[in-house]
């Protein structure tokens, strides 16, 4: 029973991290503002931006700004705790996924109902 636990613990790490660093590095500069960040950073987004025709991120309609929002203010800290979960052992972390989860189906439904390009 441990090694299918120990491969899911190790999968939600790597991809908590991962939230836990894109978030306020690159997404967050959605809804804040530019001279907050290094150059590096702005031009890192503007390549993503154009190299892979993003145009949530190139127009910042209003509902992914909201969404942004509730991704910095909600699901990053729920991606630390979680992080914090995994390395410690704590059994709360299946309720913080949970969280995180629900949190992404729902802002997701929400962006793609109110998104009109394809």
């Amino acid at each position: 029973m441990g090694g299918p636990t120990k491969l899911i613990d190790a999968i939600l790490f790597l991809f908590f991290l991962v939230i836990a660093v894109v978030v306020p590095v690159l997404d967050s500069q959605t809804c804040l503002p530019r001279d907050m960040y290094p150059d590096v950073l702005v031009n890192l987004k503007k390549w993503y931006t154009t190299e892979y025709g993003d145009y949530l991120v190139a127009e910042k309609p209003h509902f992914f700004v909201g969404f942004v929002w509730l991704e910095l203010l909600f699901q990053w800290p729920l991606s630390i705790a979680a992080l914090y979960g995994i390395l410690a052992g704590k059994t709360w972390v299946k309720t913080v996924s949970l969280m995180y989860g629900s949190s992404t189906q729902w802002g997701g439904r929400y962006s793609m109902f109110f998104s009109n390009k394809s």
